[in-house]
């Protein structure tokens, strides 16, 4: 079965190992796959907010979710797919009051089969683009002080560090602080 919906697609790329990569907006078809995604990469990395067994969102949860940021203009989330599975996830969550509308947070995630690939960075651009679009004037992020190549990223795509956020997560008992990152747009 194809998942891939032509309606929405935002960019296709070829990856740095030759494979192509399309980059589309999560449709609530999608939801399934996106928790199977979530929950596969729980396990590759101690750099997410949650680990393994800990996203217990429900399919009908995760499709109300896709829905609320196809409604708001001021939100996004897309999907890397390469070789018919998802390789990458880029949710931007806008505020929803008034004051604070032209500000939204990214969350990014990319499976560690394509860490390097350049996946990462088509999809904090494509969360740039869409800003720019749609009124947003501030995106900010929390990344581990640790994680020297989203950190290189997210330099590279005019991010600056804003402060660090001691102690923000604690994986097997060990804390770890993290960086509160922004651009303006």
């Amino acid at each position: 079965m194809e998942n891939f919906h032509s309606e929405s697609l935002l960019r296709e790329i070829t990856l740095k190992n030759g494979s192509s990569c399309r980059f589309y907006r999560a449709d609530i078809g999608d939801s399934e796959r996106i928790i199977e995604y979530i929950n596969s990469i729980a396990v590759e990395s101690d750099y997410l907010s949650f680990g393994r067994g800990e996203f217990a969102m429900r399919t009908e949860d995760e499709r109300r979710l896709i829905s609320s940021f196809k409604e708001r203009s001021n939100c996004l989330m897309a999907v890397a797919e390469c070789d018919q599975s998802i390789a990458g996830l880029i949710t931007m969550q806008g505020g929803s009051r008034k004051r604070i509308y032209h500000w939204a947070e990214i969350a990014l995630s990319v499976s560690k089969k394509y860490w390097g690939m350049g996946i990462g960075k088509a999809l904090v651009g494509l969360a740039i683009e869409h800003a720019e679009k749609n009124g947003i004037t501030r995106i900010g992020l929390k990344v581990r002080t640790d994680n020297a190549r989203a950190i290189a990223l997210y330099i590279k795509m005019g991010f600056e560090n804003e402060g660090r956020l001691k102690r923000f997560m604690k994986v097997n008992d060990q804390y770890f602080d993290f960086y509160q990152m922004g651009r303006d747009i």
